[in-house]
């Protein structure tokens, strides 16, 4: 069985999940718990497989109920359960260590199967919150990568054609530079990559998604 606390501020959402989770037939509502500081406690005394949360409760929110439950140390998952499907929520919630973010609108056999899901260590994600969330951390991603490297456009031109199997020289002609300024460009992105010649700048910046 797979022992599951209810926190919410709304006794008739407590109720009506109490009735969906009991006809599943392998979760137990072992707990439920009205704040922040009544699921901390909970959390403590009853150790359950899985925590159902609400984003907005009564003097901490959902965000900040999952940094204590995280601190806690109990091995519960930790499954946000709101109404609010702001792209803002659900990357703060990640970052706090949620194993699920799930909207209220969320199908019944839907939301039994991610608390089974969560009960195994795996990650979930209301399907329409799925592709924004996506999009935002692979944008964050490509933005750092960017910044970290710090290279022009006229760096990654060069690896492009290098990529490619150009010579300094006839990357120089290609751009209008001398072979020369070609070769202290490319000892100048060596630097910036971290790599020790042309071969790995190259690789590197494969790797890093730059060219």
């Amino acid at each position: 069985m797979i022992s599951v606390l209810l926190v919410d501020d709304h006794p008739v959402v407590i109720e009506g999940l109490r009735k969906l989770l009991a006809a599943a037939g392998d979760i137990d509502v072992t707990g439920e718990a009205h704040d922040a500081a009544e699921a901390i406690e909970q959390t403590r005394a009853l150790r359950p497989d899985v925590v159902l949360l609400d984003l907005r409760m009564p003097g901490a929110s959902g965000v900040q109920a999952t940094r204590r439950l995280r601190d806690l140390e109990t091995g519960a998952a930790v499954i946000i359960l709101t109404s609010y499907g702001d792209q803002a929520y659900v990357r703060q919630a990640l970052e706090a260590g949620a194993d699920g973010y799930l909207l209220k609108s969320t199908p019944p056999e839907q939301l039994i199967a991610a608390i089974r899901a969560a009960a195994r260590g795996r990650r979930q994600l209301s399907p329409e919150l799925l592709d924004g969330v996506l999009s935002e951390f692979g944008g964050l991603a490509r933005e750092q990568t960017s910044r970290t490297a710090d290279l022009a456009p006229e760096d990654l031109e060069i690896l492009r054609r290098a990529s490619k199997g150009a010579t300094n020289r006839e990357i120089g002609v290609a751009m209008g530079r001398s072979e020369i300024a070609i070769k202290k460009r490319l000892q100048g992105i060596f630097a910036k990559l971290g790599a020790v010649d042309r071969a790995h700048a190259v690789a590197e910046s494969i790797r890093r998604g730059l060219i």
